[in-house]
């Protein structure tokens, strides 16, 4: 008999080991989460299970993830009953919530089995699920409305091109226009060049000799340098106008130079969503466009001495010198 109530004495302390192991895997479940899905994005729910009975009802609870805390939500039996007597619907029902950690060792058992955790992983995977196919259809319909803008561009660039009457930048924007939806690095590149081929053209046609460094931020200063200015009392807004310009010219160089395929930069690095390559091109054709509409209403003649002046003074205007 005695042997008995050892053997069962160190079954329960067993199990008080086992029940506190529990207790832990519970703790590190909920870090597990948070670590993987963060506070705030991800709500859900497992299935319902019976906690436990009474003669006269039920406890019953299920796991509930919220702002990355793991809880446990419970009600009793006598709480639907008080509810439905109310007529309170079931979605507007207030439900009992309490952290693992102060559920009895019965509770935990029920919660954290395998299906009902099953049951909590599945949940949450409806829920992205549902989060990324509303971002697709978001996704969907601004790439529909940037498209019909793209083409709008494209079709107004046409027309500028017809104005210059170059065969090479004609050239240059059909293999742009191609690159685009084939291969990011390559568009990327692409929408360079052919700002630089307009410029270097806009130069020539100006009788503007061209900067020794001929990559896109220089050529595109010296394009601005050429262009017909507005009234003196305005030259704080173009100033901060040309500003932008060379900024995003600056930007799309950045991008060639570090994920285009002209130097093989993309070669050791993970491809750039054809995103960045969409708009790489829009503000190449858009820079390409302002250009020359603004070259087309030049006159053909080389700038005086006099203009040379003005046009210096604005250009102090728009990248004053560093100070000492």
């Amino acid at each position: 008999m005695d042997d008995r109530i050892k053997a069962l004495a160190a079954q329960k302390r067993l199990i008080e080991t086992k029940q506190a192991q529990l207790a832990e895997k519970a703790v590190a479940l909920e870090a597990k989460l948070a670590d993987a899905f963060g506070e705030a994005g991800v709500y859900a729910s497992s299935a319902s299970v019976t906690l436990e009975e009474w003669p006269d009802g039920h406890t019953y609870g299920w796991l509930s993830y919220a702002f990355g805390r793991l809880r446990v939500g419970h009600r009793t039996s006598d709480d639907d009953m008080a509810d439905a007597h109310a007529g309170i619907p079931e979605d507007e029902r207030t439900n009992a919530y309490q952290p693992l950690a102060s559920c009895s060792p019965n509770w935990l058992v029920r919660l954290l089995d395998e299906t009902m955790i099953g049951s909590l992983l599945d949940d949450i995977a409806a829920r992205l699920d549902q989060q990324e196919l509303r971002l697709d259809g978001s996704l969907s319909a601004l790439r529909t409305v940037l498209s019909a803008e793209a083409a709008k561009l494209d079709e107004q660039l046409a027309k500028n091109l017809e104005r210059m009457n170059s065969d090479t930048l004609k050239t240059r924007s059909d293999e742009l226009l191609d690159a685009i939806h084939l291969h990011t690095g390559d568009g990327l590149t692409r929408s360079s060049s052919f700002l630089e081929s307009v410029c270097a053209e806009i130069l020539r046609e100006r009788g503007v000799t061209l900067p020794k460094d001929k990559s896109i931020s220089p050529l595109v200063d010296a394009c601005i340098d050429c262009l017909e200015w507005p009234d003196r009392d305005a030259l704080e807004d173009a100033k901060r106008f040309f500003a932008g310009v060379k900024s995003i010219c600056g930007g799309i160089g950045a991008l060639r130079t570090h994920f285009g395929t002209a130097h093989g930069a993309s070669s050791h690095r993970p491809p750039l969503d054809a995103s960045y390559a969409m708009f790489a091109k829009n503000a190449s054709v858009a820079v390409a466009i302002f250009l020359i509409d603004c070259h087309a209403r030049r006159s053909e003649a080389p700038l005086n001495g006099g203009a040379k002046e003005s046009l210096s003074s604005v250009e102090q205007l728009i990248s004053p010198p560093e100070k000492a």
